[in-house]
């Protein structure tokens, strides 16, 4: 949403509706903002909410689930199946649609890990180079 200027008018409205109104209300009342950009300039102009109308709101907002957070039996799958398959065999798991990115985050921020497949090195697997600078060429094949 485009970033817009309140004018007096709709910031003296705010100031009359604010303290009785819940967020869903606010937001029908100011079309043109976000309940974020309605909360910062309620609270830049100081106002605060009756405490009945602030507990409605609370409670009208959980029952809009956020699309962003992980539901239990999503981290349950990440947690089982992210060491072994990585981000990929969870994204294919999970029934909502979750980003690699997204995934891997989650991953790193229950500090679930990949486990390491064992490494087999072979004679062939190493070669040396006889030039006057040592260096040595790696090449690794999964098992």
């Amino acid at each position: 949403m485009n970033r817009i200027r309140w004018s007096q008018e709709e910031s003296d409205l705010l100031k009359k509706v604010y303290k009785y109104k819940t967020a869903n209300q606010l937001a029908e009342i100011f079309p043109h903002y976000t309940n974020t950009q309605i909360l910062r300039r309620a609270k830049r102009l100081g106002l605060k909410k009756d405490p009945l109308v602030a507990k409605e709101s609370r409670e009208q907002n959980k029952i809009i689930q956020r699309q962003d957070l992980w539901s239990d039996e999503e981290l349950k799958i990440l947690s089982e199946v992210y060491p072994h398959e990585g981000a990929i065999g969870v994204q294919k798991k999970l029934e909502k649609e979750r980003s690699i990115q997204s995934i891997i985050s989650q991953a790193n921020k229950y500090k679930i890990c990949r486990t390491q497949k064992d490494l087999f090195w072979n004679q062939q697997a190493v070669e040396i180079n006889n030039d006057s600078v040592f260096s040595v060429k790696i090449i690794y094949k999964g098992q």
